[in-house]
């Protein structure tokens, strides 16, 4: 999968934000102890204080969903990384699921639910 970054003035920019509108709470998470996190991976538990893992299928919207902040590898010894709970973000560059089958429509209900908000770039435009 292509990394969507670039630099700006110094600063890294990669588009998952979809603006600061609404607050962006941040939780810390346990994951798997062989997870691989890419940044804006949805995850989800069967609740926040369980153990998260990449959503597999669309029955996995009933379950607490979180968007990973932070490219994370866990180890036996380091499985607490961060995870947006709320804020608004663009819907292009979050990473659902393992295949491409999955798309991010199943989801979009129950991440409104929990104040996880998701627009377009192509709307800013």
């Amino acid at each position: 999968m292509a990394e969507y970054f670039g630099t700006f003035d110094g600063i890294k920019r990669d588009e998952l934000s979809g603006g600061l509108e609404e607050p962006q709470e941040i939780w810390n998470i346990n994951v798997g102890a062989s997870a691989a996190i890419k940044r804006g991976m949805l995850l989800g538990a069967s609740a926040p204080t369980a153990v998260f893992d990449l959503v597999s299928s669309a029955a996995d919207a009933s379950k607490v969903l979180v968007i990973a902040r932070d490219n994370f590898v866990a180890d036996a010894d380091h499985k607490v990384t961060q995870a947006y709970a709320s804020g608004k973000f663009n819907r292009e560059r979050i990473i659902v699921g393992g295949s491409s089958a999955l798309t991010l429509e199943p989801f979009e209900d129950a991440l409104r639910k929990s104040n996880i908000r998701v627009t377009s770039i192509q709307d800013k435009f």
